[in-house]
């Protein structure tokens, strides 16, 4: 295959990326939203809505919020208060700088193979299906993403101590964002020292430690009071078990990887990577993403979002693997078909799957119900009629209108709200006992319902939906207004 240039590759990426940027909208992970939810729009509030008056720091670092929190004041300085415009401006801004991978991945892959591994790399980076919808997302896994790369980059070409001393500060504001990519530099600190490159080695290590320390330990000082206040809670909530979500199985994040790469290629795809006998790209690149993804295995708390960081850096070794394969002449003829076959199986749903998550609306109908609504007039009050752990994204009701929840459970004390604030406005998150909750919510509030519109799913909603019902439960939403008269 002939690959195209690496300009070409960033190109086409940017491209896919801004078109994920205005067409993929809503929000794919709880918190790929709720990071801004919980945070910097709270900040808004008086007194910051009491974010920072709490007895122990979050897990999480205060810095990405916080810039998340400048982006917001500025579109508000600038009149963009429109909370969709709003979130238009941030997906545009983290499209261009996630599309930085696209260079990096070339330079990265330059090193540790050919200048057509270099030209491959960029290429599957800047076109691997769920990059460019990823790279739109409010996740601290993909913001990672960058300086993760360059951190890789330079310890892999450590031309000088220079070299390895900005590689430590690009690892120190990876991990301001992700603390676990602190597994990368920690992993090529052990092999400068199996490499007996002491001396890189060490800088690496000090510059790294050191950046840590002026970055996120002065700001959890200066926020918290206390030196790297955030990491020491997050993982004293890992050790202590209070820090509990999602568990799964130790192969969980071996299996997705597998599943990301398309099967059966990925197959194919992993064996040329694993059976790649160059120092270079076994030490320097797949040792790291092997370690990354060993240490997450050991952690209960499993999330498909928590191996995003190393997903680029998986497909720069692929393809370095990929183009520096056997000749015609050291492979067989049916080696060679099969290897073809599959390459076309890959090259043909990653396609398909490319355009369906560019152009997709996550969590459409949660999303777009509240954005009516916050375009209506005498809006005062909404009640929000959903599941048990399904949370609401206010933000896009705008910061003038306040909402509460009511349970599709019928028994649960939130159905006292009603009875106490009639709303103007409600929503009905699961319309699967529509009407057994209708005539519910008739019969407590004063007037009567009135249907105004109706909000389907998403593409990429309905089809994960019909794919998985029960792990996928996204909902039509239907929006009311409460009438004076009953």
């Amino acid at each position: 295959m002939k690959w195209p240039s690496v300009r070409t590759a960033i190109v086409v990426g940017l491209t896919l990326r801004l078109l994920a940027a205005v067409y993929s909208q809503g929000y794919a992970m709880h918190d790929d939203h709720f990071v801004i939810e919980d945070g910097p729009y709270r900040w808004f509030l008086p007194d910051h809505g009491g974010w920072f008056d709490r007895a122990a720091p979050p897990g999480h670092s205060v810095a990405y919020p916080a810039m998340l929190f400048g982006l917001l004041t500025a579109c508000t300085g600038l009149g963009i208060t429109d909370p969709q415009t709003q979130m238009l401006v941030m997906r545009l801004l983290h499209a261009l700088f996630a599309t930085l991978a696209i260079p990096l991945a070339a330079a990265i892959a330059r090193r540790v193979g050919t200048e057509e591994s270099a030209r491959a790399a960029a290429f599957l980076v800047a076109v691997f299906w769920i990059l460019p919808f990823l790279s739109v997302r409010n996740l601290i896994e993909v913001v990672c993403i960058p300086p993760l790369m360059l951190g890789t980059f330079l310890v892999i070409r450590r031309q000088t101590i220079r070299d390895v001393i900005v590689a430590g500060l690009a690892f120190s504001i990876a991990f301001m964002f992700r603390y676990h990519t602190a597994i990368l530099p920690a992993t090529f600190i052990v092999v400068l020292a199996y490499q007996r490159e002491w001396r890189m080695n060490i800088v690496l290590g000090l510059s790294f430690v050191i950046c840590i320390s002026l970055t996120q330990g002065l700001i959890d000082l200066a926020v918290w009071g206390r030196f790297l206040a955030a990491p020491l809670t997050y993982w004293q909530n890992f050790v202590t078990g209070t820090d509990q979500y999602t568990q799964g199985p130790f192969y969980q994040y071996a299996a997705l990887l597998v599943g990301l790469l398309l099967p059966p290629a990925s197959l194919m795809l992993l064996w040329k990577v694993f059976t790649d006998k160059r120092p270079a790209l076994r030490f320097e690149l797949v040792l790291p993403i092997v370690l990354f993804v060993i240490a997450h295995s050991f952690i209960a708390n499993k999330q498909e979002r928590f191996i995003i960081p190393i997903l680029p850096l998986l497909v720069v070794a692929v393809a370095v693997a990929w183009t520096d394969r056997p000749t015609a002449q050291t492979s067989s003829a049916a080696a060679r078909r099969w290897s073809t076959a599959l390459w076309w199986w890959f090259w043909i749903f990653n396609s398909i799957l490319l355009a369906l998550f560019t152009f997709s609306y996550s969590k459409r109908s949660r999303v777009e119900s509240l954005t009516y609504l916050s375009h209506l007039p005498n809006v005062k009050l909404v009640a929000v009629i959903a599941r048990d752990g399904v949370f609401v994204p206010s933000f896009y009701l705008g910061r003038g209108i306040p909402h509460y929840t009511v349970s599709t459970d019928t028994t649960s004390t939130s159905w006292d709200s009603l009875h106490a604030r009639t709303p103007t406005h409600v929503v009905f998150y699961d319309i699967t006992s529509r009407d057994l909750l209708l005539s519910r919510v008739d019969s407590i509030l004063p007037g009567r319902l009135e249907a105004l519109t109706e909000v389907d799913p998403g593409l990429l909603d309905a089809t994960l939906h019909w794919l998985n019902p029960k792990g996928n439960k996204n909902e039509t939403s239907v929006v009311y207004r409460v009438t004076n008269d009953k």
